[in-house]
């Protein structure tokens, strides 16, 4: 797969999860930037000039770091709106960490959020054999947590990270499942498209992995 390619991991009725490609570099470069944006990830913008930035995604779309990876969120006709994450993946523990963020302002508000990480979660119970998924959100921001419920996670504790607090939300593999096969969640199984097919290759060179640890909050 070259820098330029993408391999679609789901299509839902409104969105299309799909790998990283090059020419995400400007939208992600943008809201990277954006301070209001990035308070809610509870980073900073970043300060690295376009070049720098770019240099860096094309890096990391030529390595597969099996404890992590980044998917975009387009809607279906092809808009980039935000992206997807799972990092801090552990296989012999069966965890990872995962993010999402809207970055376009108008497309919030509208259930997408929890739409794309329904269709996510779907695609990392096929293809990795985690029995525990999580995030961390802030505790002051709660369209975030009504999402993130809706797609299946529980709040399970509170973390401070960096001075900031956090609430710890989580989702386990068979009860996560179970809810969806009943029709429970956001995105029904019959609308999941693609499962199965191109997103089985995307796992393919990262099965035999060990896990990196790293320290990130997740996006909300």
């Amino acid at each position: 797969m070259t820098t330029h390619d993408a391999l679609v991991l789901a299509r839902t009725p409104r969105l299309t999860l799909r790998t990283k490609k090059l020419d995400d570099a400007l939208n992600d470069y943008r809201w990277r930037r954006d301070p209001d944006l990035m308070r809610y990830d509870g980073a900073s913008p970043i300060k690295e000039t376009f070049t720098e930035f770019l240099r860096q995604l094309e890096a990391d779309l030529l390595v597969v770091n099996p404890s992590r990876r980044m998917f975009a969120i387009d809607t279906n006709d092809g808009e980039h709106i935000g992206n997807l994450m799972y990092y801090n993946g552990d296989l012999r523990r069966k965890v990872a960490e995962v993010g999402m963020s809207i970055g376009e302002t108008r497309f919030r508000g509208q259930g997408l959020g929890s739409e794309a990480m329904t269709a996510f979660l779907s695609y990392l119970w096929d293809a990795y054999p985690y029995s525990t998924l999580f995030l961390h959100t802030l505790e002051w921001n709660a369209r975030a947590h009504r999402s993130f419920a809706r797609a299946g996670f529980t709040p399970t504790s509170r973390v401070v990270r960096g001075g900031r607090e956090y609430i710890r939300m989580e989702v386990k593999r068979e009860w996560w499942l179970m809810d969806f096969e009943k029709g429970r969640l956001p995105v029904h199984p019959g609308a999941i498209a693609e499962r199965g097919s191109q997103s089985s290759q995307v796992a393919l060179h990262e099965q035999d992995s060990t896990s990196i640890d790293e320290n990130s909050a997740s996006a909300p």
